[in-house]
């Protein structure tokens, strides 16, 4: 059957989740207005011509520099260097001084050029085309240059030195796989199919395997191999006290650091995780991918790598996609305290939100239980 092209749309998360798997270099957009300096993170960049030497950037149209680039018709197009990630998040904020500790030289144009950075390509705009929220910037390259160092890459959320990023990816493809019995329980994991599913290489999976053994997910067999190991109530509710022993600290420690844009996203993301209640059983995927973009969200306010990277680890929100009955999961899961505490959040009210957080917890260890109890004990 024919679709007319004007009735279809995809799923803004679907969406996000596939751009997600385009890996990219990581650049911040500079330039300069009425002697003020003005940057932000972009990912979409990209070369535009060769002749004339072209480029292009999008822009929110709801950011300053998005004004200031149209205001002064110059922009730069600063490509960060492996150690550049923290500059990232920095120019990726709303209401601080971005340029703060940043080092920067001025270029021929009169914007500022970050120090340090993998290259440097300075525009002036010929064309601005507008594209649903963003401005598209073609900029005529006027000034280029390029440096011996090695690059930031991005990838389905992780930014690291392009071997660490396809690590992370595969370790995340093979924790998926394993969270999602998509090799059956006690049967011995194949590698070498799990490398070509997860188009990865077979060295990144067992690399990834190892990991998992320490967290216990799967175990190593006599042979060499790896098989899972059985979830049980008390493997599932030390995730789950694990998790919220991070996200308490977070929310005592962080909670002045929670910004405007943090908030929006949260209230966003509970309100859209509220609606996926009244949908199909297909929504199981997203209502999961939601519910851990939220709080991861909430521990990404550290900024801190390392404390993110531990949170993640003890995920298990994909398990839930197993264990869970297409036809009754709108009944069994609870979104309440993921609700309130976005509320919370956004009200700056600490406590109500610590509160939330305790009745979050207690939720999803009456759900493991729940679970457990259909499948025997163990999944």
């Amino acid at each position: 059957m024919t679709v007319r092209p004007e009735d279809v749309s995809v799923d803004a998360t679907v969406f996000r989740n596939v751009v997600g798997h385009f890996a990219s270099g990581v650049a911040v957009i500079t330039t300069a207005a009425d002697g003020e300096r003005f940057g932000t993170t972009a990912s979409a960049v990209s070369s535009l011509s060769m002749e004339p030497p072209m480029m292009l950037v999008c822009l929110n149209k709801s950011s300053t520099t998005h004004d200031a680039v149209v205001k002064s018709g110059v922009y730069a197009i600063n490509i960060l260097s492996e150690g550049q990630a923290g500059l990232a998040f920095q120019f990726g904020k709303r209401g601080i001084d971005k340029f703060e500790g940043v080092e920067v030289t001025e270029g021929v144009l009169g914007v500022p050029l970050i120090d340090g950075a993998l290259a440097t390509i300075e525009c002036v705009v010929e064309e601005t085309p507008v594209g649903g929220t963003h401005t598209v910037f073609f900029g005529r390259v006027a000034s280029a240059a390029a440096y011996e160092r090695e690059p930031l890459a991005y990838f389905r959320g992780t930014m690291g030195r392009l071997e660490r990023v396809k690590e992370m990816a595969a370790y995340e493809g093979v924790r998926d796989w394993v969270l999602k019995r998509r090799t059956p329980l006690r049967e011995s994991l194949d590698l070498a199919e799990i490398a070509k599913a997860l188009r990865s290489d077979e060295d990144q999976v067992r690399s990834a395997m190892v990991k998992l053994v320490t967290e216990e997910l799967v175990q190593p067999t006599e042979d060499g191999g790896f098989v899972q190991v059985p979830m049980t109530r008390s493997f599932l509710e030390a995730a789950y006290d694990g998790r919220a022993t991070i996200e308490r600290g977070v929310l005592t420690g962080y909670f002045e650091k929670f910004t405007d844009e943090d908030k929006q996203f949260l209230r966003d993301t509970a309100d859209r995780i509220s609606d996926l209640r009244s949908k199909d059983s297909s929504a199981l995927d997203e209502f999961l991918a939601l519910n851990a973009q939220f709080h991861n969200r909430i521990v990404g306010v550290t900024k801190s790598a390392q404390l993110t990277d531990a949170f993640r680890r003890l995920g298990i929100g994909t398990v839930w996609r197993q264990a869970l009955d297409d036809d009754t999961w709108q009944a069994q899961l609870d979104h309440t305290g993921t609700l309130a505490m976005a509320e919370a959040i956004t009200t700056g009210d600490q406590e109500a939100a610590l509160s939330a957080l305790e009745r979050h917890t207690e939720i999803g260890k009456g759900l493991a239980r729940d679970a457990l109890a259909l499948h025997g004990g163990e999944i």
